[in-house]
């Protein structure tokens, strides 16, 4: 499908308002080189954030959509991938920082400038294991948390799979691949499983050095009383996705990239 130059950044939020804020601001103070929109899903928050998101619309080309109940952040992202009107299309959390000016002029530019590039993220691990995790010690990124390896040096490095914090796909391949598959339920492993539909349809990965910060790294929404009255077991819903994960994708694992 052919779409305008410029980037859609969808935000699937629950509650969190605060998070959102943040995040927002420095989207706002840091983006101003590229044509973009922001999609915001909302899983049926508290109704502070439709107020907030109704309070910026003066201020930037932003789409509400609000859905009645939790459907977990992968249907909420694949909601917003359909709703997009851009060429680009970056998935974010609503808890990720961006420092840089001009960062998104620069995620473009590495797209334009590699055609074969499929994905571009802040943060990648170089190599998965064949039952769906990763080395931690392959990981690529700029993030200033303080709890991660050192950060990259190089501008732009290949990774076989994409963190979920954030990552942005050129049109051309979600025309093949249709968005992110919900057989993974509420949440877990779709940001590598579309890691691994981009190497199979004949692209290639990317982290960007792009100097950011994942607030909450390692998941604050699990940590939320709202959260357990979802997902009752998390760790077992983690287990089952590595478990879809690595039979779906069993000729592809174990991969190493570089």
């Amino acid at each position: 499908m052919k779409k305008a130059d410029g980037v859609s950044i969808i935000i699937a939020v629950w509650n969190q308002i605060a998070y959102t804020k943040l995040c927002l601001d420095y989207l706002l103070r840091n983006s101003k080189d590229v044509p973009f929109e922001i999609i915001i899903v909302d899983n049926g928050s508290r109704p502070d954030t439709m107020t907030f998101i109704e309070s910026i619309r003066h201020k930037v080309d932003i789409h509400y959509i609000r859905n009645d109940k939790n459907l977990g952040p992968i249907k909420a992202i694949n909601q917003g991938i359909e709703a997009s009107k851009y060429r680009y299309s970056a998935v974010m959390h609503n808890d990720v920082i961006i420092f840089e000016d001009g960062w998104l002029g620069r995620m473009v530019k590495v797209f334009e400038k590699d055609p074969g590039i499929g994905i571009a993220g802040f943060a990648g691990r170089k190599e998965i294991y064949k039952n769906g995790a990763v080395n931690e010690a392959s990981l690529k990124h700029n993030l200033k948390n303080e709890d991660l390896n050192e950060t990259m040096e190089e501008e732009v490095s290949e990774v076989a799979v994409l963190d979920g914090l954030f990552f942005m796909m050129r049109q051309e391949l979600l025309d093949k691949i249709k968005g992110l598959d919900e057989t993974y339920g509420y949440m877990h492993c779709y940001d590598l499983d579309v890691s691994l539909k981009s190497i199979e349809a004949g692209f290639k990965n990317v982290v960007v050095n792009i100097e950011a910060m994942h607030v909450a790294n390692g998941g604050m929404t699990r940590g939320q009383k709202e959260y357990k009255a979802v997902v009752k077991d998390d760790y077992g819903l983690l287990k089952r996705n590595c478990r879809i994960l690595s039979e779906k994708w069993r000729h592809l694992l174990p991969l190493k990239v570089g």
